[in-house]
């Protein structure tokens, strides 16, 4: 594409990161600020994590017809009607009185942020050229996640503790914040650079499914989406349980002390650093002949054993800075995953296949979350210890994410091999 070297793609990609901001926030709004939530309703552990699994679940359904809408119709309106969507259910969420109300706020809200992450990245890979798409995915994954972790982690408790009159008030900040990005997004975004193909008439047939490298695509995918499904709505409150039990902290101290260790170890520095780097590394290595696959591969274990290493009971909070920092970038980079299918099947068909990947990666996530909070409860022998309930969860996440490796690993492996063949590839009929 002749205009990929545009500036204006820079533009693109800034505004892109604020719009995936808005919807990392909506899929944990109430992470760092759970404990409230839970004092304010009576919650337990396992109704937490059903908020999680509620959002996650509507979210997983209508990603296929967001991303198929986006690569028909184009992104801006899509991504932008989404953003406006997603701040009403924010002010849906601050008023909810009941479990069963933030329950279907949570699902409204999946609803209304699946149309931005998969539009999003067929945006991005029409403004990129082939040598940056690790990058440029990489940087609006890794940087958009860690605005809208880093308002859901410290942002929404400082203002809810300091500057508001609870959790409640502070959301409605927040959903005016994100109002202003989504009118942002339709006034200034573009689906494709001047003069280039932005939509396609069919961006997915259903004959593609025999593609086994689009399955290892799904398996890739699931896999980080289980691992950050389990690391996002925990990290914040194990830290805040560990100032508590190791320190004394008083409860509002120790919840604002873990989002603050969340924000800048797994946000800033893993997400918001390490993300971009990662994605600049994977460009480099595919221009050597490595394939971007195996480099993904490569990161989802790593993921793998630093929960393992969680799993052993981490209270030193320089340790458990150290771990989060990595796991920001470990579990982060399904945004790698649209580069390497853009790789493989083109920029115009990049968000529908997205869509169908994250689908079957954010069902497996929900999953996990959802029965995350029984099992920590279950594997807890040491009733009274808060801490000891967290085990279960981070091997949860361990069990799940080593399950998708073993996928990605042999269908990579059969595909590297010649033990199966892949279809011819299926072309796409385009339109400006």
């Amino acid at each position: 594409m002749a205009n990929t070297s545009s500036p204006y793609r820079w533009v693109i990609l800034g505004i892109g990161i604020l719009a995936y901001g808005t919807s990392q926030f909506s899929r944990q709004n109430y992470a760092g600020v759970q404990k409230f939530i839970a004092a304010d309703l009576g919650l337990d552990r396992g109704a937490l994590g059903l908020l999680g699994s509620a959002f996650f679940y509507s979210y997983a359904l209508f990603q296929m017809p967001s991303g198929v809408a986006s690569d028909r119709f184009g992104s801006r309106t899509v991504i932008g009607l989404g953003i406006l969507l997603t701040a009403a259910t924010m002010a849906g969420f601050a008023m909810g009185e009941t479990t069963g109300s933030l329950v279907f706020w949570r699902i409204t809200s999946g609803v209304a942020a699946a149309a931005v992450y998969v539009p999003l990245t067929g945006g991005i890979a029409r403004w990129f050229a082939a040598e940056e798409r690790g990058l440029s995915q990489g940087t609006a994954g890794g940087v958009g996640g860690a605005l809208g972790e880093g308002a859901a982690y410290a942002l929404l408790p400082i203002l809810s503790v300091y500057f508001a009159s609870g959790w409640r008030q502070g959301m409605h900040m927040i959903a005016g914040a994100i109002t202003l990005i989504g009118l942002l997004c339709l006034a200034m975004f573009r689906s494709a650079p001047p003069g280039e193909v932005a939509t396609t008439r069919k961006p997915f047939e259903w004959r593609m499914l025999r593609d086994l490298q689009l399955w290892c695509y799904a398996f890739l995918w699931s896999g980080f989406v289980i691992g950050i499904r389990i690391t996002q709505i925990w990290i914040a409150v194990y830290a805040a349980d560990v100032y508590i039990s190791g320190r004394g902290m008083p409860l509002s101290q120790a919840v604002v002390a873990g989002g603050l260790l969340a924000l800048t170890a797994y946000s800033l520095v893993g997400r918001a650093a390490g993300c971009p780097l990662a994605g600049r590394f994977s460009d480099l290595c595919v221009r050597r002949g490595i394939s971007r696959t195996a480099v993904l591969i490569g990161w989802l274990v790593l993921g793998m054993v630093l929960l393992q290493v969680l799993s052993l009971g981490v209270t030193a909070i320089w340790a458990l800075a150290v771990i989060a920092a990595l796991l920001g970038t470990s579990v982060n980079l399904f945004s790698l995953v649209p580069a390497a299918i853009s790789d493989t099947f083109g920029p115009q068909r990049t968000a529908s296949l997205s869509s169908f990947a994250n689908t079957m990666a954010q069902l497996s996530g929900a999953t996990a979350l959802a029965v995350s909070g029984y099992v920590g409860i279950s594997l807890n022998a040491q009733p009274g210890n808060a801490l000891a309930e967290y085990r279960g969860i981070w091997l949860s996440g361990v069990v799940g994410m080593a399950v998708m490796a073993v996928l990605a690993i042999a269908a990579y492996t059969a595909l590297r091999y010649g033990w199966v063949t892949r279809p011819a590839p299926a072309a796409a009929t385009s339109s400006i």
